[in-house]
Parts: structure tokens; C-alpha cells; sequence
């Protein structure tokens, strides 16, 4: 086994085990690191990187390397389910605020731009008091004709199928990663430049055979 690999190995079991959770999250100095495994600084820098490229860590100029809080949150691809539904079924504290109600044109990055007005509505989702998603929702107003906000504060979905009879046919999911946005940043609290997850969902309703 490489070297790196090994201290990539050793470092990420003592991350699961917890020993740098809560007061105590910054890891050893990378001159201590080449001291404790008799390697060179560039080898342990190799196994620094990867940690931090994988989420378990993050490498702070002038102060050293802390690790990251790793909370499992499963979004499903192949089923039709709520936040709340995979909040609840994980067991998490989440709290919803919704950001803004609004009227918007279709917006050029979801298709074929055309004067189709929607209900944009923003929402920021906390999960055990730290920011980890913000929820961009566009509905149409010609099939839904308002969105009252203890609805968005709630579940879109239970408010469409259950209030409003609609059936919720079928969902077209894509999943990819972009750059985060200066209102991204700003909502969850990230740096510029931020890679994030994106997950974009098209709904179809049975009922009406309309685009949500």
C-alpha cells in the first residue's frame, strides 16, 4: 500500500471513531504527521488532499486542518418522496424557512424559455441548526393558483395531492455539481467557489397532465 494511502487510512478511521468531533476537531499539524510516520511533507500533503477532496476535512491557511461534520442525508433517485418524508425517516431536527413567494417566468436553465408564469419559491432547509439545503421550487400557476406559506413551510407535495387532489404521475431527476451562487454562499454559509450537489426534480401530474 502506498504510503499516503496508509495515512488516508488511518486518519479517516479516527475520524469515524470521533476522536476530533466537537471542541476537538483540528487534526495534527502535517509537520507532525511527517514526524509520526516517517515520510516526507509532500506524501502526507497527498493524503491531506484527499480527506479534504472527499469531504472529511478542510484545510484552513495559517491554522491547519479541522474535520467536517458528516451527517448521512440520502436523497433517493429512483422513488417520489418529500423533504420531510426523508427528514423523518432519518430522525433529524430540521427546520424550514421559507425565503420568498413569488411570480416568475420559467426560468432558461429548466427548458425552452416561454412566457409560462410560475410560483418561484425559495426555501432554506436546517438540519440539526446548520443550513444544508436550499430548495428553489417553480409551479405553475396556471395548475396551482397560490401558494400560501404554511404550505411551503410544510410540504408542497402533501399540499398537492392531499388539498388539491392532484396525483403525482411520475418524476424526472438529474443530479450534478456546480459552482455554488453568491445567494448560496450567502444561505448556507460557504465560501466563493464552493462546489455543491444540485438536484433538479420535474414533476408530471396525472390528473390534469400538467407540468408542476
Amino acid at each position: 500500500m502506498e504510503k499516503y494511502r496508509q495515512i488516508y487510512n488511518d486518519i479517516l478511521e479516527r475520524l469515524r471513531n470521533g476522536e476530533f468531533d466537537h471542541d476537538n476537531k483540528l487534526l495534527p499539524s502535517d509537520q507532525q504527521l511527517v514526524m509520526k510516520y516517517k515520510t516526507s511533507r509532500e506524501t502526507v500533503r497527498k493524503a491531506m488532499k484527499l480527506l479534504a477532496d472527499e469531504g472529511y476535512v478542510q484545510r484552513l491557511r495559517g491554522k491547519g486542518t479541522i474535520s467536517i461534520e458528516r451527517r448521512q442525508f440520502l436523497f433517493p433517485v429512483a422513488e417520489i418522496k418529500s423533504y420531510q418524508e426523508l427528514v423523518d425517516e432519518a430522525h433529524l431536527v430540521s427546520k424550514t424557512t421559507v425565503l420568498s413567494i413569488s411570480q416568475s417566468a420559467v426560468p432558461e436553465w429548466l427548458g425552452p424559455v416561454n412566457d409560462t408564469l410560475t410560483w418561484r419559491v425559495v426555501r432554506l432547509r436546517e438540519v440539526e441548526n446548520e443550513p444544508d439545503v436550499i430548495d428553489y421550487d417553480y409551479i405553475l400557476c396556471d395548475v396551482v393558483d397560490e401558494i400560501p406559506i404554511h404550505v411551503a413551510q410544510n410540504s408542497l407535495f402533501a399540499y398537492f395531492e392531499q388539498e388539491l387532489g392532484l396525483t403525482i404521475d411520475y418524476a424526472i431527476k438529474k443530479v450534478t455539481v456546480k459552482q455554488a451562487t453568491i445567494d448560496d454562499q450567502r444561505h448556507l454559509k460557504i465560501s466563493a467557489h464552493t462546489p455543491i450537489a444540485v438536484s433538479y426534480t420535474h414533476l408530471r401530474a396525472h390528473e390534469t397532465c400538467a407540468d408542476l
